[in-house]
């Protein structure tokens, strides 16, 4: 599909040249090449059939090779409804491109669904020069022609934005989320809107399990359609090397699915994919990769990443909101709630699912815990629960299948120290287990996070955050990375519980999406600052829409010495920086209870 795209904006300053759409798009930033498909699968080249999930990038060397969403639940006459990603090879998919339909039918038209097949690319960037462009444009103080001698090109990503759905279509008149700058509830980005995304890069796409048939798990259709963001940061330290994914859930069909549980799948290659070793960190709520030797060697064709060799895993940041009881539910061992988020905070039904449990199979090995072939949606859905290909449960200890008689049902596998109140185990503490305390052979390993169960009702939205990390330390052997590991997603814990708005209730309101330390401009009525030419020369602008009293600005330069504060005289300011040397500066604004940050480029 190729459309041409043009936008007529002052006296034809904007032009956007033909654009075709594409099926997949890849966040380049952090030193990592993450690649994301129009239908939600993450990893794999399906051209090459090589891994395009790389980290460090460019190296060629990739911790993983394909990782995606599994959802599955009961209906009312208890008939097993599920969708799965494995590895989208030889056309094989569960999920399709487009939004569905919201009448309850749940339905998408073959060429609309073709119309959905790309994967939109925003960067921080483009939308700060986008943001001042429109504020020059709106400030009789600048001087367009100065402050954009080559012009304003909007990026295409940005003119195209899915904001909409087509109402006549029977779609949902808002999608993707954006910041309105006129305020008349329409994306016209020629009128100063623009995204509104998360990190310094961004991925959106909107996908669904209706399109076609369940040819990954040969399940019955759902009715889902999944607003996904994946977003990573290459300004904030201690997010290196991470990449996040936001989502968005909604069942557009009339049934209400009861014993519902989702999971996110990882087909964990760590460089060679034959000697790993899978392991859960219940309480942070990891799930992770680490290498049973000590060293990863090259194998069957893909580089390994040699002495010393990372661990890598995803981890549940923000689960699916528990069933309301009216209680502010607290974690105790005779509760049992797991590890998730919003208990004994004095607050009612924020109560969020963590990981309430983590699977795994193995690519070679006993039969019964294989990958699930042939493709039943029952094998799918009992690896969700914790249950082996032959009816049995993961036990704890060894390698968490068969066991004694009187071993143990484990809700994690391989969970080490890290469930000390034996939440995973009927509330009855057991020594660590590890695959290496267990002396099991190194082997292909594929994981699951579950979440859940739970009851997903029509019309009903979710959210949950997910998170891919890396981390390799410089000596120890394996385990060292993996303790590296858990130091990092603790990092990368704290500062999502930083980001305004993530753990708020409006599940119905769409991706929680709020500026961090980027400039762009709050949400939920909050001021918009811009600051305007960037690089400057001798001066730049700041424009607030809604100045106050006590709006500061401080100026820093990248040692974080603060140069320079002076108070904003109004809804427009000017500010002298001829005196300083040409370079990078750091610029913040406190007005109205809230704080902005910028990075100004201070030219010759």
């Amino acid at each position: 599909m190729c459309q041409r795209i043009t936008f007529l904006l002052a006296a034809s300053v904007l032009a956007i040249p033909e654009m075709c759409a594409q099926s997949f798009a890849e966040l380049d930033i952090n030193a990592v090449r993450a690649r994301f498909h129009s239908n939600g699968l993450l990893g794999p080249d399906l051209t090459t059939g090589e891994s395009a999930f790389q980290v460090p990038a460019p190296t060629g060397v990739s911790p993983m090779y394909s990782s995606g969403l599994w959802i599955g639940g009961l209906d009312q006459g208890n008939n097993l409804h599920l969708a799965a990603h494995l590895f989208g090879d030889n056309g094989q998919r569960d999920f399709y491109p487009g939004p569905l339909t919201t009448d309850g039918s749940a339905t998408i038209l073959p060429e609309v669904s073709e119309e959905y097949d790309q994967v939109w690319s925003v960067y921080r960037t483009e939308i700060e020069a986008h943001q001042a462009y429109f504020a020059c444009l709106e400030d009789p103080e600048c001087d367009v022609a100065a402050a954009f001698p080559d012009g304003y090109t909007m990026p295409a990503s940005i003119a195209t934005w899915p904001a909409h759905g087509l109402v006549d279509l029977g779609q949902a008149p808002y999608l993707a989320p954006f910041v309105d700058h006129d305020q008349d509830g329409t994306y016209d980005p020629s009128s100063g809107d623009h995204p509104c995304i998360l990190g310094d890069q961004a991925l959106y796409a909107i996908f669904n399990d209706k399109a076609g048939p369940h040819l990954e798990s040969n399940g019955l259709p759902i009715g889902i359609e999944i607003h996904a963001m994946p977003f990573a940061y290459n300004t904030v330290p201690g997010m290196e090397q991470t990449v996040f994914i936001l989502y968005h859930l909604i069942n557009r069909s009339t049934n209400t699915l009861t014993d519902l549980h989702i999971a996110h799948f990882a087909d964990f290659d760590l460089g060679c994919s034959e000697d790993d070793h899978v392991g859960t960190d219940a309480a942070r709520g990891l799930v992770y990769a680490v290498n049973g030797n000590a060293e990863d060697s090259d194998c069957m064709g893909t580089p390994g990443y040699g002495e010393q060799p990372p661990a890598f895993g995803m981890v549940v940041l923000k689960g699916p909101l528990l069933e309301p009881d009216g209680l502010d539910n607290a974690v105790n061992p005779l509760e049992l709630y797991q590890y998730g988020t919003g208990y004994a905070d004095g607050i009612t039904d924020n109560e969020r699912h963590g990981l309430d449990r983590s699977m795994y199979f193995m690519g070679t090995g006993p039969n019964p815990m294989l990958f699930p072939s042939p493709f039943e949606p029952s094998r799918f859905f009992n690896y969700m629960r914790g249950i082996w290909l032959d009816s049995s449960l993961l036990t704890y200890g060894g390698n968490g299948y068969g066991g004694p008689p009187d071993a143990m049902a484990s809700d994690y596998a391989f969970p080490g120290d890290t469930d000390p109140a034996g939440y995973g185990t009927n509330g009855e503490p057991q020594a660590p287990w590890t695959e290496a305390s267990a002396s099991n052979a190194p082997g292909d390993r594929k994981a699951l996070a579950i979440m859940g169960p739970g009851t997903l009702e029509p019309g009903e939205h979710m959210t949950m955050l997910v998170a891919y990390v890396y981390a390799r330390a410089t000596t120890g052997g394996p385990q060292a990375s993996a303790t590296a590991l858990q130091d990092r997603v603790d990092a990368v814990r704290g500062f999502v519980e930083g980001i305004e708005g993530m753990y708020d209730l409006g599940e119905t309101s769409g991706l929680a999406c709020a500026a961090v330390a980027t400039g762009l401009p709050e949400v939920n009525g909050r001021p918009t600052v811009t600051l305007y030419p960037n690089p400057a020369v001798d001066r730049f602008i700041l424009r607030c829409s809604a100045p106050s009293t006590d709006a500061l600005m401080e100026l820093f330069d990248m040692r974080g010495a603060r140069l320079m504060v002076t108070r904003l005289t109004g809804a427009s300011t000017t500010i002298d920086v001829s005196h300083l040397l040409p370079g990078i500066y750091g610029v913040r604004i406190r007005t109205a209870g809230m704080a902005s940050t910028f990075q100004l480029v201070k030219a010759e």
